[in-house]
């Protein structure tokens, strides 16, 4: 969408990797195919790189408790032979300690563990809290076909006292509505539970196997391996600017819904309306089920959240940074490093919303301001929207909203928004504003393309257009959308949407050449509609869009136009034949003049370049592929 927002989200995976190599007498390991269950994992700590031993240990305060059955059913049916192995056993994590028993390979141990009362009178089991005697262990059964785990961690005295009360559910109409119901309550003491200690495993299911590696993870014999992940989503927001020659200083937001205005700029805050985002103050319910393969990535958890009655939604409050910009200490230029929302782009914990169906809206004044003759221009009361789709915030990620001020806001204001994955790549999302915004991101090999509006060659290219009400539109090639190659005479003359939309409308001695390639690019088969996107996460998005594919050769620069809202625009007609297609109705430029031709007998003429009128006006996106 022109230059927006963008959302950027990094994925926080806990995921599993050996790290503990076995150091130990071989002899103590069972020489039997009945060897006992063990459990070990490792856990991400929201970077690229995983955790491992006593670092993954310390995100669950080192402990979880464990749910498994044998024999369960896989078809997506509910259980009808399932038997019970470990009724929410503790499992818990000492430094040192892998190979001196049995079941313990990991420094992760279950055997001996006596609940305290205070503690298993919030553990359930269905609707019957746990008992307090005393963890046996428990052997690997080869006649059974497989095995299921699941695994919530919580921070033990939030057990204890009551602010955390973990339910399994037993029961389900599908194998992956056996999941959690977590009651989250206030003390006495007026104390909350600590949701960035709540951590739930995917789904495991061990199939039984000719594997006889007792050492390989998720094998009969081997360790049970778990992938856990936070309760949490996290957010954080930057903003730069690229406008030559003044600086942005002296912002203020306001957050705006519908036609209710509430200043936020009394809390020095970026600011903006999203429910449910409160996370350190939250009391109510989370419902644990497990996706299948339908509709995400199989196993994982899907966290639905029920405030209480008497808990309000909240305003999106985050730091106060990118309020202290001033003459002195203008807003960043760069991407690579924004003027962050908090001290060196901390993020801000917040509750995730899965099913998120509000768009967030913000509104925001600034001022620019040249730094050489001292001028300044007054930007007030400008908009800027997200929509819902790229609102619905998954637990165990991090997003981060890149707002991009460009020279387009000597136009209408608009904003960049960028979501980063940070596991397996980064996501590029282009949100919207109160303008139609176009929104582009790429995908290369299975990875999102990384540098702002910068894409490789070969690139998979996605642009989702957003209309002023916050809408996804339905982008028609050589309609309302088109495609130009954008090159230049001067190798330092900028190319920006302003300076685009410019040489489009005024051609003649222009720096910039915009050659329009729509026709030649579909009949290459390189741009096509699309109604769905990637996602972050190996998924889809059901939303329209096109996609275009700029094979070796084709790098530069290309524009993206949008026509829309009201107003007329004057498109180049393609695919006339001289001499034989009618040209009556359309027209012909000179200078920055059209004239509609009324002949009805009139026919195309070599060398002449028609146009038709269209009902909206333009909005650009300006993209490099190198």
């Amino acid at each position: 969408m022109k230059n927006f927002l963008y959302s950027a989200m990094a994925i926080l995976t806990l995921a599993s990797c050996t790290s503990d190599e076995f150091m130990g007498d071989e002899s103590i390991r069972e020489a039997n195919n009945n060897a006992p269950i063990s459990f070990g994992f490792d856990v991400s700590a929201a970077t690229r790189a995983n955790a491992t031993g006593s670092d993954a240990a310390a995100h669950l305060g080192n402990q979880f408790i464990v749910y498994g059955e044998k024999n369960e059913n896989t078809d997506g049916t509910a259980p009808s032979d399932g038997h019970l192995v470990f009724p929410n056993y503790q499992v818990n994590y000492s430094d040192n300690t892998a190979y001196t028993t049995t079941s313990n390979t990991k420094n992760w141990e279950y055997v001996g563990t006596n609940h305290s009362s205070e503690y298993a009178s919030n553990i359930f089991l269905g609707d019957a809290a746990v008992t307090t005697n005393l963890q046996t262990v428990k052997y690997w059964d080869y006649s059974a076909s497989n095995y299921v785990f699941t695994a919530v961690s919580a921070k033990q005295d939030d057990i204890t006292n009551g602010r955390v009360k973990i339910k399994k559910l037993t029961s389900g109409s599908t194998v992956y509505g056996k999941g959690y119901e977590i009651t989250l309550a206030k003390d006495a003491s007026n104390n909350y539970p600590s949701l960035a200690s709540l951590y739930f495993a995917d789904r495991n299911v061990i199939n039984h196997s000719t594997e006889t590696n007792r050492e390989a993870n998720n094998a009969y014999g081997g360790n049970v391996t778990f992938t856990f992940r936070n309760a949490l989503s996290q957010i954080r927001v930057g903003m730069y600017e690229t406008i030559p020659g003044y600086d942005v200083t002296g912002i203020s937001f306001y957050v705006t819904n519908d036609s209710e205005a509430k200043d936020a700029s009394s809390n020095s805050a970026f600011g903006a309306i999203v429910p449910n985002v409160k996370a350190d103050a939250f009391t109510g319910k989370i419902k644990v089920t497990y996706y299948d393969n339908s509709t995400s990535v199989e196993n994982q958890p899907n966290l639905e959240i029920t405030a209480d009655a008497n808990l309000q939604k909240n305003d999106l409050i985050l730091g106060t940074k990118i309020n202290t910009i001033s003459t002195a200490s203008p807003m960043a230029t760069s991407a690579s490093a924004p003027t962050w929302d908090t001290n060196n782009g901390t993020f801000t914990s917040v509750l995730p919303q899965t099913t998120n169906t509000s768009k967030l809206t913000l509104k925001v004044n600034y001022t620019l301001y040249n730094s050489v003759t001292h001028e300044t221009i007054q930007i007030e009361n400008k908009t800027a929207e997200v929509p819902a789709e790229y609102l619905k915030w998954k637990p165990n990620y991090k997003y981060t909203y890149l707002f991009k001020i460009s020279d387009n806001d000597l136009y209408p204001i608009t904003f960049d928004a960028v979501e980063i994955v940070a596991e397996d790549g980064q996501a590029e999302y282009i949100t919207t504003v109160s303008e139609p915004s176009i929104t582009t991101f790429g995908v290369s090999g299975g990875k999102y393309v990384t540098g702002g509006n910068d894409y490789a060659v070969g690139s998979d290219i996605y642009a989702v257009i957003v209309d002023g009400t916050g809408a996804v539109v339905n982008p028609q090639w050589k309609t309302n959308t088109h495609l130009y190659k954008v090159s230049s005479s001067d190798s330092n003359y900028e190319i920006t949407e302003a300076s685009v939309a410019e040489a489009i409308e005024h051609p003649t001695g222009n720096k910039l050449t915009c050659t329009h390639i729509c026709t030649s690019w579909e009949s290459a088969s390189k741009a096509t509609q699309v109604s769905s996107v990637p996602s972050e996460d190996g998924t889809t998005i059901s939303v329209n869009a096109v996609k275009f594919t700029p094979a070796t050769g084709d790098a530069g620069y290309y524009a993206i136009q949008y026509i829309g809202g009201t107003g007329t625009t004057y498109v180049e007609v393609e695919g006339l034949t001289a001499g034989t297609s009618s040209v009556t109705g359309l027209y012909t430029k000179s200078g920055d003049s059209y004239t509609k031709i009324e002949d009805e007998n009139a026919k195309a003429e070599v060398g002449t370049t028609y146009y038709k009128s269209v009902t909206g006006t333009p909005s650009y996106k300006v993209i490099r592929v190198q």
